[in-house]
């Protein structure tokens, strides 16, 4: 899954800034009741948030469904010569290795990528499962006003130095689905280009839906930001972030 895209991830991604993402993760651990040491993060991609936070001292457990993914990770994860990170290959809506952690966190709107309502259920159970009394499940969340507002039937070009994409957007927002298009061409070694075709697809999820399921006997003190700040989030925000304490 995901194979061809995770050779050019990295290349399209890159105008995100992961250290200012990391930095807020780390300010939103600094609330929690108990010391943060451990994290398992659940759809890490390539690693780069993963890194950031095992420079910053974390041991960190990252999970991905693609294996292409991984190993991009734990190639970057042996060059920046950090031995505090273990990759796992698995399902965040069905994953257990039988350990305990300081947190729980899921980035970069991986959350979308679940496909109904119970498999966002499943992986807060997972997490819970996961999670130590008092740690912290920390995960974002893309909103249906900016699958409307702001993803909406665009498309992109990217013409970078070794990879040329089209990325077409497609939304069917009664169906609560926005399918992504993508057609890249990368270049090879011998200078001629390998052209690749991915459909991805992301689900849509009212931010109030996701957040009841947070209020359960098994958490406390759930919060709702506006990605990035302190402030309080909710519909009207193109992306909010989801904290809960574990009882």
């Amino acid at each position: 899954m995901y194979d061809d895209f995770a050779r050019v991830y990295d290349e399209l991604m890159k105008e995100i800034d992961y250290h200012e993402w990391a930095d807020y993760l780390f300010r939103l651990t600094l609330n929690a009741p108990n010391p943060i040491h451990s994290i398992l993060e659940f759809g890490c991609g390539t690693g780069n948030i993963t890194l950031e936070l095992a420079q910053k001292g974390f041991d960190m457990t990252a999970v991905d469904i693609s294996e292409s993914m991984l190993t991009i990770a734990d190639e970057k994860a042996e060059r920046a010569n950090l031995d505090n990170i273990r990759f796992f290959k698995g399902d965040m809506s069905n994953f257990a290795i039988g350990e305990e952690f300081d947190a729980v966190i899921c980035c970069c709107d991986s959350i979308n990528y679940l496909k109904d309502m119970k498999a966002i259920e499943n992986f807060i159970l997972c997490a819970c499962d996961a999670l130590k009394p008092g740690g912290l499940l920390l995960f974002d969340m893309n909103t249906p006003e900016k699958y409307r507002d702001v993803v909406g039937d665009n498309t992109f070009v990217y013409n970078l130095d070794d990879v040329f994409c089209v990325w077409e957007n497609q939304p069917d927002l009664e169906a609560g689905r926005m399918d992504y298009d993508l057609s890249f061409f990368i270049r090879r070694e011998d200078g001629l280009y390998e052209r690749c075709e991915e459909t991805q697809s992301q689900y849509i999820y009212k931010v109030e839906d996701v957040f009841k399921l947070l209020k359960t006997p098994m958490f406390k003190n759930p919060k709702i930001y506006t990605f990035g700040t302190f402030m309080g989030g909710g519909a009207e925000s193109d992306r909010v972030q989801f904290v809960v304490e574990k009882r």
